[in-house]
C-alpha cells in the first residue's frame, strides 16, 4: 500500500480526517500500523488499522501521540508493532510549524 502523499501525487483524493484510509498526513505504514502527522503538525500519531467491514471499509484508531522519536519507538514496542525503517530516520523531535 502507498502512503497518502504518494496517492496525492498520483491524483487520488486524500482525506483530512486522521482516521481515514487516505489521510494526507500519513508518513509510513507497516502491517496494521502507521505513523502520521496530526492535522495541526504538532505531533506524530501512532495508529492501528481497524478490521475492514464491507460497508465501512478500513479506518484507523490512534493509539498514542508523540513529539519525540524516542517516545514513538517506545510506543511501537509497547504494542509489539513492527518498526518501519523510516521510524529511525525521523528527527529526534517533531518540527512544529510556527515554532522557530
Amino acid at each position: 500500500m502507498r502512503a497518502a502523499h504518494d496517492l496525492a501525487y498520483m491524483g487520488v483524493r486524500t482525506a483530512h480526517k486522521e482516521s481515514s484510509e487516505c489521510y494526507q498526513g500519513e508518513l509510513f505504514r507497516q502491517d496494521r500500523y502507521r505513523v502520521a502527522i496530526c492535522r495541526d503538525g504538532l505531533q506524530w500519531l501512532f495508529q492501528r488499522q481497524r478490521l475492514r467491514f464491507a460497508a465501512g471499509g478500513a479506518a484507523w484508531d490512534t493509539l498514542g501521540y508523540c513529539t519525540t522519536r524516542k517516545a514513538l519507538i517506545r510506543l511501537h514496542r509497547s504494542y509489539s508493532a513492527p518498526q518501519h525503517e523510516k521510524l529511525h530516520a525521523l528527527p529526534d523531535r517533531i518540527e512544529q510549524e510556527g515554532r522557530r
